[in-house]
């Protein structure tokens, strides 16, 4: 077994918890739905969050009479939010399962729970890089706190998945690692054109890397920090004429030339080549 460090965070992140109801007051429309909403830094807690949005929604209760079915629960006006009306989702980083194999079987296994997972496509990617939101797919059947506790083992679990991926990925598939690793930062130093989500995508297993403190001059913070602020931007128009082409060129050409200087000293360090 490696004596490496997984941190959750570097596997879950940006997650949250909305609750929605529909006011009977109003007309019955998406806009006037309430919706009570917190963030959540890890799967421990979301029942905790959940919790704490029930009682804020006790006390609008008092003021606003909300839509109620005794056979289906709360009723909204999107059907996918009848019954609890409670949606939990959450950003994960899976290139772990990825490098060693296994994320087609694991996102099967989601849908078979009835969970939707969402990655990122985009310059002719699908998956960019590896991260998906997941998201429960329906909100009824169970109550509020049964559901949250449902999801919090569903996500407590991606996470126990994705870090056995990685110390697998040490232990059984050092090659497979470093040439993810090395063919990334052959690409960072020496590309002529580069767009932002290739840019992202190529960067997935060197943001892995740098979660376990495999690599010189470059860091965990610096790689979701590069992720994060391109994965949710909207893709270029496709170029309709020459001078456009040209002009999108010019930005991937440029997008390039920075990664050249930026990645040129990046180096996995002698703590990684005890492991790979």
């Amino acid at each position: 077994m490696t004596d490496i460090e997984i941190g959750g965070s570097d596997i879950f992140s940006d997650g949250m918890v909305r609750l929605y109801r529909q006011r009977t007051d109003l007309p019955f429309t998406h806009e006037n739905a309430i919706c009570f909403k917190a963030e959540i830094s890890s799967p421990m807690r979301i029942r905790q969050t959940v919790t704490k949005l029930l009682r804020e929604e006790s006390k609008a209760a008092d003021e606003h009479p909300f839509a109620w079915n005794p056979r289906f629960g709360y009723v909204t006006a999107s059907p996918y939010m009848c019954g609890t009306g409670l949606e939990i989702s959450a950003m994960f980083h899976l290139e772990g399962l990825h490098l060693i194999g296994d994320l087609p079987m694991a996102l099967n296994a989601l849908n078979g729970m009835r969970m939707n997972a969402y990655g990122c496509d985009g310059d002719g990617l699908k998956d960019v890089a590896h991260i998906f939101r997941i998201v429960n797919a329906q909100a009824l059947g169970l109550e509020e706190l049964e559901l949250a506790a449902r999801i919090r083992q569903i996500f407590s679990d991606i996470v126990k998945q994705e870090s056995n991926a990685r110390i697998r990925l040490v232990e059984e598939f050092p090659r497979v690692f470093e040439d993810a690793i090395e063919r990334s930062l052959a690409v960072l130093r020496s590309c002529r054109l580069l767009s932002n989500l290739e840019l992202v995508d190529i960067i997935s297993p060197l943001k892995l890397a740098a979660s376990i403190n495999f690599l010189d001059n470059f860091t965990r913070e610096e790689a979701s920090e590069i992720i994060m602020s391109r994965i949710g931007q909207p893709p270029p128009s496709v170029p309709n004429t020459y001078e456009e082409q040209k002009e999108l060129d010019r930005k991937d050409a440029a997008l390039a030339d920075k990664a050249n200087r930026r990645f040129r000293n990046v180096r996995l360090n002698d703590f990684a080549k005890g492991y790979l």
